[in-house]
């Protein structure tokens, strides 16, 4: 295996190929079959990433929704839910957000080092930071399966995913 962990790209789109819509609001766009088809991938991974966006916008809670599936987790020595990881340019996120207020599981924020320190102070009680330029492999290393679930102002520049 590569020196990185297998990552899998795992959005929807709409017919017209848009992540979101232009407008404030969020777009729902799966529906009750998806969203079981998204919490069997989660369930099936040891970590999750989000950039810093999604996380403002949305407000995610990335955990595996199901009881079946976080008692299978369990029951091969993992926590209910992967860990969580955001990319951060700004550190401007809310520590009080879902992605660190809920679930019992590591969140890693990778972040830009001209804000490393400020982030560190707002978010070192309910995250672990890490300088960006290891991004986001020296974290994640051990894990084998980490799909990234992009909002519609994902930076390619972190390299395509496996799948």
């Amino acid at each position: 295996m590569a020196d990185r962990p297998y990552t899998l790209l795992s959005c929807g789109t709409s017919i017209d190929g848009y992540l979101d819509s232009a407008t404030e609001k969020r777009l729902l766009l799966s529906n009750d079959a998806d969203l079981d088809r998204v919490d069997a991938v989660r369930a099936a991974c040891d970590a999750i990433l989000v950039g810093a966006t999604t996380i403002r916008n949305d407000n995610p809670r990335l955990l595996v929704r199901t009881k079946a599936r976080q008692d299978e987790r369990i029951a091969k020595g993992f926590r209910p839910s992967p860990i969580k990881v955001t990319v951060t340019g700004r550190a401007q996120l809310d520590p009080c957000a879902n992605f660190f207020a809920t679930g019992d599981t590591e969140k890693l924020v990778y972040c830009a080092s001209a804000t490393v320190s400020e982030a560190r102070d707002r978010l070192g009680p309910v995250a672990t930071v890490v300088l960006r330029r290891r991004l986001p492999c020296a974290a994640v290393r051990q894990r084998r399966t980490v799909p990234v679930e992009p909002g519609p102002a994902r930076d390619a520049r972190g390299g395509a995913p496996d799948r």
